[in-house]
Parts: structure tokens; C-alpha cells; sequence
């Protein structure tokens, strides 16, 4: 006999109300059963945040200029993917880029393109009786504030005659201005680096942390006192490029000539040799964390998995055991009329109703984790809806899946001697 569709809405109703029940009437069991699925559900979810998170660390710490510069190092590490080796040899044996590439590059591109460099070193920062040890020191082109992420908040910028004389000027993070100027004003102050003084003329914005890491603790000079005070020659520099015209000029076209420009200069045009320099830009940046994060997941997730797996073995251990337990309640229901199909749906929706309740406990318990991770390290982490989504997706396949067995032993049981059973 065929039921309505109200009746069966009833006696799903009826199904949900005895699962609750049978929740509510055992409630460490069941809190035991939520348990395993609240462990499983938060470590997966968790490790998602994080592995996004990661990501977009990488992308806003490394990809430290505009999404249309395109930076020319000596090597960069995602040329090599995963072969450190490769890119430790590749920093000895390159050459270096020097004042006289930028000088190059901008004499025969510099109608269209834009140029600009950056050096960098480490170096101690005194004021008073106030020092702070390793601070970044950048020897930069006056241009830099348009081809970087890094913008003055007040003072001014470097110029071009600081560039050209040499000048003992400098813009600083606000890092050192919270450190060496608390009470007073920092522009037009002196600062020492190293053994040499240097005025402030700017402050940069400031850019807080990232994954517990300041990016706010640096100076800039401008790249002849750069030279001037480290040697012309001491060290490579990262060269900037960017098309004046972005219509006219896109970001792979400028890849290009400048690919075919420093080729033709290290006189490798024309042959089968490899490039020995590097191109990093933003998409570049974000298509290789992207590629390790993914190759992270494949491995990471899985293993998430297990967490899962073991929650669907507890809520069948503990399903398993209610139904030995109620067996004197399933003959009476079967006597008094109950299908076993009803028995079966009964068992399956009180496994799903615990399951799901672990996995909206667990999300909440992932988030909570997740917020504090992002507060104690400043890593731009947040609860990843498609994962929260699955959560839930993957507790109610759990609740089915591994409550299958229990709820068939139930509704396999003889009325008769269920009845006998005490």
C-alpha cells in the first residue's frame, strides 16, 4: 500500500521525534559520538583555512608591487619549484644585476617602459640611546612608491636629485617610528644606520604583519647612497619594469622586450642558451603558491580524512551498542505494527541527527580556532564556506554510511525474541 505524501511526512516527523528522544535519553553516549565527529569536522575544515590563508600570505608578502610591474631578479625560487638545490646554484653561478643593467634597460626600452631597482641589506637603526638590530635597509629609485605597494603616508618621497647627489635621506616604516620616535615627530630628524646619519624626510603607510612577521620595519635610501655606501658592485639588485601605456603595452609584452633586451646585452640572443636571469610578477606569484598549496592539499587532506573515518567508526561502535541495548524496544515496536523499513529509518535518522550535530559543533569549533590563528599570527585567515559546506556534506555521508549497519541489525531483529530480551 502506497502512502500520501502527508503521511509519509508524519512518519518522518514520528522518526525524528524518537531519534531526538533516544539523543536526549542518552546523552553521554551520544556526546561521545558527537565528539569524534566535532574532532574529524574541525581538523579538516582547520586545515583548509589554513592552506588558503597560507596562500594568500604568500601572495601579499612576495608579491610586493603592483599587479602590473614585472620584477627581473638574479633567480627566483618558483623557477625551480621545489628544487632547492637548483635555486641555490643558480644564485652562485648567475650573474648579478647592477646600476648598469637598470641604466641599459631604461636607455633602450625607456620610451614605453618604465624602470626602476631595489637593493637590499641589514643593518642597525640608532637614535639616542635607542637601537634596533636587522632592520631591513632598501636602496631604492625615486620611483619606487609607483612601482611597489609602498606609499607615504606623510613627509615626502625620495627625489631624484637625493638619487643623483647621493643625499643622506631616507623614508621609514612605521615600526621604527613607534620605536625610535614615540613622543616626538620623526620628519626632519636624524637617524643612524650602520656608522653613517641619515635625515628623515617621509614615513611610509603602515602595513602590518603577516603571519607574526612585521612589514613595517624597513628604510629606504635612495639607490646611489645605496651604491655609494655598499659598493656599486657588492650585490644584485631587483630590477622593476612597467609599461607607461597599459592599453598600448601589456604585461607579457613587456616580459618580452625585456627578455630579448638583457639577451641581447649578455649576448645570448640567437642561441639555444637558457635564460640566466628570472621574471616574477604578482600572477606568477600567486600560480606558484597556488601549485604548492595544491600539492600540499593532495597530501594534507587525505590524511584529514582519517579524522573523519575514525569519527564514523565511533558513531557505529556507539550505534551499534544502542541498538543492543534497545532490542526489548525494537520487538515491542515491531509488534505493535512498526515495518522494519521503519526501524531502519528510525536508526539511520538518529545516527544522521548526531552526525550533523557534530559537524555544526565542529565548524563552530573550527572558527573559533581559526580566529584566534589569525589574531595571534596576523595571517589573513578566514572559515572557507566551500569547506564549511562540505563539513556538514561529509557528517550527514558519515551518519548515513557508517549508520547502515546498526540500523539494519535493528531492523533485522526477530519480534519474538526481542520480546524475550531483557
Amino acid at each position: 500500500m502506497q502512502l500520501s505524501l502527508t503521511a509519509r511526512l508524519n512518519l518522518f516527523r514520528e522518526s525524528l521525534s524518537l531519534a531526538w528522544d533516544s539523543v536526549r535519553a542518552n546523552r553521554t553516549r551520544s556526546a561521545l559520538t558527537i565528539l569524534g565527529v566535532v574532532v574529524g569536522v574541525a581538523v579538516v575544515v582547520i586545515v583548509a583555512a589554513l592552506l588558503q590563508g597560507a596562500q594568500a600570505f604568500v601572495v601579499n608578502s612576495t608579491a610586493g608591487f603592483a599587479p602590473d610591474v614585472l620584477r627581473i631578479e638574479k633567480a627566483s625560487f618558483q623557477d625551480f619549484g621545489a628544487d632547492g638545490q637548483a635555486f641555490v646554484e643558480a644564485q652562485a653561478k648567475r650573474p648579478d644585476l647592477f646600476v648598469e643593467d637598470l641604466e641599459y634597460l631604461a636607455d633602450r626600452l625607456g620610451d614605453e617602459i618604465e624602470f626602476g631597482a631595489q637593493g637590499a641589506a641589514v643593518l642597525p637603526a640608532r637614535r639616542g640611546a635607542k637601537t634596533l638590530v636587522g632592520v631591513s635597509i632598501q636602496g631604492v629609485t625615486p620611483n619606487i612608491t609607483d612601482l611597489s605597494n609602498i606609499k607615504i603616508a606623510y613627509g615626502r618621497g625620495l627625489a631624484s636629485t637625493d638619487d643623483t647627489y647621493r643625499r643622506n635621506v631616507c623614508i621609514i616604516g612605521q615600526d621604527l617610528v613607534d620605536e625610535l620616535f614615540p613622543t616626538t615627530g620623526a620628519i626632519g630628524e636624524d637617524i643612524q644606520l650602520g656608522q653613517i646619519r641619515y635625515q628623515v624626510i617621509g614615513v611610509a603607510e603602515a602595513r602590518g604583519s603577516s603571519f607574526g612577521s612585521s612589514q613595517d620595519g624597513f628604510v629606504q635610501i635612495p639607490l646611489g647612497t645605496f651604491t655609494r655606501v655598499f659598493g656599486a658592485r657588492s650585490r644584485s639588485l631587483a630590477i622593476l619594469a612597467k609599461a607607461k601605456d597599459t592599453e598600448k603595452l601589456s604585461l607579457a609584452d613587456v616580459e618580452e622586450r625585456v627578455r630579448v633586451a638583457i639577451r641581447i646585452r649578455r649576448k645570448t640572443v640567437g642561441t639555444d642558451k637558457e635564460d640566466d636571469f628570472s621574471f616574477v610578477t604578482a600572477k606568477s606569484v600567486q600560480a606558484f603558491s597556488a601549485s604548492l598549496t595544491g600539492i600540499v592539499g593532495t597530501i594534507v587532506y587525505p590524511l584529514t580524512a582519517i579524522s573523519l573515518f575514525v569519527g564514523g567508526i565511533v558513531v557505529m561502535n556507539m550505534m551499534l551498542s544502542s541498538v543492543t541495548e534497545r532490542t526489548r524496544e525494537i520487538g515491542i515496536r515491531l509488534a505493535v505494527g512498526a515495518r522494519r523499513r521503519d526501524i531502519l529509518i528510525q536508526f539511520l535518522i538518529e545516527t544522521t541527527t548526531l552526525t550533523v550535530i557534530g559537524g555544526v559543533i565542529g565548524v563552530m569549533f573550527a572558527a573559533g580556532i581559526i580566529w584566534l590563528l589569525a589574531w595571534a599570527t596576523k595571517l589573513p585567515l578566514s572559515l572557507p564556506i566551500w569547506a564549511v559546506m562540505a563539513a556538514i556534506g561529509v557528517s550527514c555521508a558519515v551518519g548515513i554510511v557508517f549508520g547502515v549497519v546498526p540500523a539494519r541489525q535493528a531492523a533485522a531483529l526477530d519480534p519474538i525474541e526481542a520480546l524475550r530480551s531483557e
